[in-house]
């Protein structure tokens, strides 16, 4: 076995990989991509700005950052800079948070700008230098640096580590009240690596999907393995949502072909695949199931669904052992009742001890002990804990070994692999996280009303749950204890106690549901009886307010199935779905059923939108129409809805070099056609992200009205993927002359009609394009030098003030067009630009349409000086103002003037009454 002192940093092992293939792509999200050069540069640029801020070798640096390719930047660049990174999850309350920081001695952190409040201090904070008032925080999205950046070039060296050196801190549920950080050295950390690499025959071809939060260790095994063998990170793009419903979706259109999951997201992956008739993407080639134990059913599930060669792992691990210790691959013949956990990963070491710390023999249990070099140094500041469970014992060589004492039951299997039977102590495994009892016990009995606490997990139809026992005390216990129908007051406390609990625990450590009694039963011994204690028939759920009675078939309907999927007898009309133990995992079963048993649609973004019955209710209502609407009647309302509803086709169409990507909204009836088109010229940059649901929402009105509509929203790069390096206003132009002669020729039309806005607007103007009937200019660019500098300024601004469409994307570069990434030499032709609206004699009517405020000089006073009309409409956007950015979301009067011009006055082509 390796000693540490042999085993190199990962660090170093990276920098081999990025001198080896610099120009792969090492990591990707949305349109943010990386090589291995470039992801070296911006970990190296983030390791001189952590030195600049103070932060020296040794140090333990905070990250409390989204899953980003800033995020894995952060953590190379931290350990360049020669530091440990400690996650922390926003989730987290923020006294917990606390206790992290000052627990780590964390002086420095590194955020994103919308969690910077979770960390301002308050009056509790105090004068130590670990204190949140002392925090130096740095702007995840100001380390990144800019591809045409100015400044000197970056400082490619680092800290010269070694394996005993700490790699980060990750921190568990503990049994004092607390959680405990597990300490990983850089030498488990390349150990697991490589063991990682090999067993599951990792290659340069590989694209891994990164899932997981950056606090679970799984967000380890997906990003650091694939980084050393040259192969692809993708992170999850930023609007997808963690549902399993998206999974296939992501999985497929993002070509992955590897991903991790936690156990309990597998199974409801597997079960919404078989519902709904789906097959396992053809893309992926690895399966990795890991956190709990797997149910053999869903494996059996999986095989009939999946059609080609997957390499499906079942992983073990506990955080003290770097992320996984054994792997079972089951044989294609495979047919055990309970789904092994396999043997050790090469550098690892697995033994089954008694309770005399003597090897047990096969097929006796005993309890599984790790051991190895991907060992954790043990906990922080936590040494008494640190000896109990990380022992040392002598090899039959003489030498003395390592072992960490996992708390789990196992046996040897004759075929050499090992069979996981349950837990030594209490603790309990809910979804992928391992929760310590006594921690959630600790947080119940600092309340002042609980005079003892008792935490266990209750599993049902293969769902587990929180459930807490609750000694009152005989002064506050009322008499009706036992009869749920009368003790009203009882849901009321539990809400109170819940409450007083997520402001010191992350959220899937509050039990859902409480057991209230007198005190517990003791045995002979003194101990807490547990076998005599209240089963959960006798559990109250939280409820601040008195229980809500359905009102309404539909009601009644969603109250039957949160019932069974949460596993909570009654549900009020006021519950909240995730105060009730509601999980992204439960929503999916949810959604599922009502569509099975109700036929009825409910997006998974609506529910989360309305977590509570009534609201679920009175959405679906309102998207039927109709409240005394049936189960059939609904479906047939929904029909209904769908046949107003325009075909939309996305496609690629021929212009020039590029093949440009487009979506075209056919009329819902032959009868409603019109036969005529209109093409969307688009805005760019910030304004794109701002306006992009207009179009979409313009589009349906228009084609609904009987027009056929073509939006391309790529003009010079083809799609969001595309390169812009041969982009050019010429180029933009050419395709919307390419466009409207497609459509004209497609439809057999005499002319189509151009909308633009902003720089889609200034380049529907300047296009030439023959045939054209009308266009429609939406706030037009005037001058290109002017609209440039403002790309600089408002792009980045715009896109981190959490807007809707388009969420904060801190790893975009100032210059980056939303899905386009504009080029000097394309801003420089850009700068050039000018509106020119001197029409010529054979020039369609032009219509401008102005937002309150907005001026275009020269036509203002004399507006005949155009063939068509100015209309000055009352909403307010403000371009250059980003904190009006709803207002280019909603502005009715934009789709109402505009559909108006077009349904009413376009017939004959004819020019349009100038209107204020």
């Amino acid at each position: 076995m390796k000693s540490i002192e042999s085993i190199p940093p990962f660090i170093d092992l990276f920098w081999k990989q990025c001198e080896s293939t610099p120009d792969r792509v090492a990591v990707v999200q949305d349109d943010c991509s990386w090589t291995y050069r470039e992801l070296r540069v911006q970990s190296c640029h983030i390791a001189e700005s952590l030195r600049t801020a103070g932060v020296l070798p040794g140090d333990r640096v905070g990250m409390c950052v989204d899953r980003s390719p800033i995020a894995i930047a952060a953590m190379l660049g931290i350990h360049l800079a020669g530091a440990a990174f400690v996650p922390l999850d926003p989730e987290y309350p923020a006294e917990r948070l606390r206790f992290m920081l000052e627990d780590a001695e964390i002086k420095t952190l590194i955020g994103h700008a919308k969690y910077r409040s979770l960390f301002d201090a308050d009056e509790s904070s105090t004068s130590s230098e670990n204190s949140i008032a002392t925090l130096n925080w740095l702007e995840a999205s100001d380390l990144i640096r800019a591809e045409n950046s100015s400044t000197s070039p970056v400082r490619e060296d680092y800290f010269k580590l070694t394996g005993e050196q700490l790699a980060y801190v990750m921190y568990t549920s503990g049994s004092t009240g607390n959680p405990k950080g597990v300490l990983i050295n850089h030498a488990a950390l390349t150990t697991y690596c490589e063991a990682d690499m090999e067993v599951y025959r990792l290659h340069a071809s590989d694209r891994t999907l990164q899932f997981s939060t950056l606090t679970f260790d799984i967000a380890i095994e997906e990003v650091f393995p694939p980084l050393l063998c040259g192969s692809c990170v993708v992170v999850r793009p930023l609007e997808r949502a963690d549902s399993a419903n998206e999974l296939s979706h992501i999985i497929d259109s993002l070509r992955i072909t590897a991903v991790h999951l936690a156990t309990a997201y597998w199974h409801q992956w597997v079960d919404l695949m078989v519902a709904t008739g789906s097959r396992v993407p053809k893309s992926l080639r690895l399966m990795v199931v890991t956190g709990e134990k797997v149910s053999v059913d869903h494996y059996r599930r999986w095989q009939t669904i999946c059609d080609h060669d997957v390499l499906w792992c079942n992983a073990y691990g506990p955080t003290e052992a770097t992320v996984t210790a054994t792997v079972f691959v089951p044989e294609a013949d495979f047919a055990g009742a309970n789904m092994p956990i396999g043997k050790p990963l090469p550098g690892y070491s697995a033994a089954i001890f008694d309770k005399d710390l003597a090897e047990v023999s096969v097929g006796e249990t005993g309890q599984l002990f790790i051991g190895g070099p991907a060992l954790a140094d043990g906990y922080l500041n936590r040494p008494e804990l640190t000896h109990a469970v990380f022992i040392e014992r002598p090899s039959s060589h003489g030498e003395i070994q390592r072992w960490y004492r996992t708390g789990d039951i196992a046996r040897w299997m004759d075929d050499g692999n090992i069979d996981f039977g349950g837990r030594v102590d209490h603790q309990i495994k809910l979804g992928s996280y391992r929760i310590e009892p006594g921690e959630i016990e600790a947080a119940l009995t600092s309340i002042s009303e609980v005079k003892e606490a008792l935490v266990t997990a209750e599993s049902m139809d293969g769902q587990t749950t929180l459930l807490a026992h609750i000694g009152l005390g005989a002064d506050r216990l009322p008499t009706n204890i036992l009869n749920k129908e009368t003790s009203s007051e009882l849901p009321a406390t539990a809400a109170r106690i819940a409450k007083h609990l997520r402001e010191k625990l992350p959220p899937y450590m509050v039990p859902t549901r409480f057991v209230f009694v007198e005190s517990f039963p003791k045995t002979i011994n003194g101990k807490i009886d547990r076998e005599s204690l209240p089963d959960s028939s006798h559990a109250v759920v939280a409820r601040e307010e008195s229980l809500v009675e359905p009102q309404s078939d539909l009601q009644r309907q969603l109250c039957e199935i949160w019932s069974s999927v949460l596993q909570v007898p009654q549900i009020g009309i006021d519950d909240d779905f995730f105060l009730l133990g509601g999980s992204s995992l439960l929503v999916t079963q949810v959604v599922a059923r009502v569509k099975n048993q109700l036929g009825l649609e409910l997006p998974v973004r609506d529910f989360f939108a309305n977590p509570t019955i009534e609201l679920a209710a009175r959405h679906i209502q309102a998207m039927l129409g109709d409240e005394s609407k049936t189960a059939d009647e609904a479906t047939a309302a929904i029909q209904s809805q769908r046949d107003r509803l325009p075909v939309m086709e996305a496609f690629f169409l021929p212009s020039g070099a590029h093949d440009l990507f487009a979506v075209h909204y056919s009329p819902p009836s032959r009868q409603t056609r019109q036969n005529r088109a209109v093409v969307l010229c688009h805005a760019y940059g910030h304004e794109y992200a701002r306006s992009y649901r207009n179009l979409q929402q313009l589009a349906v009105h228009l084609a609904q009205q009987g027009f056929d509509v073509l939006r391309f929203d790529y003009a010079g790069t083809g799609n969001s993927h595309g390169n812009a390096l041969e982009a050019s206003p010429h180029v933009m132009m050419k395709n919307i002359r390419d466009v409207s002669n497609w459509m004209r020729q497609r439809h057999e039309l005499d002319s189509v009609s151009l909308i633009g806005i902003r720089l889609g607007a200034t380049l529907a103007a300047c296009s030439a394009a023959t045939g054209i009937n009308h266009r429609l200019l939406w706030d037009p660019v005037v001058c290109g030098e002017t609209f440039v500098q403002n790309l600089d300024q408002l792009h980045a601004k715009t896109l981190t003030n959490e807007v809707r469409f388009a969420r904060p994307r801190e790893s975009s570069s100032i210059d980056q067009a939303y899905g386009t990434r504009l080029n000097h030499v394309v801003r420089r032709q850009l700068s050039q630009l000018k509106l020119d609206l001197n029409e010529s004699q054979d020039a369609p009517a032009t219509t401008l349409l102005l937002s309150q405020d907005y001026e275009v000089p020269g036509i203002d006073d004399s507006p005949s000086s155009i063939t068509g009309s100015v209309i000055q409409m009352d909403d307010e956007i403000g371009w250059d103002r980003p904190e009006l950015n709803e207002s280019a979301f909603s502005s009715p009067g934009a789709i109402r003037h505009i559909t108006q011009l077009l349904v009413d006055k376009l017939d004959g082509g004819s020019a349009i009454e100038v209107q204020s």
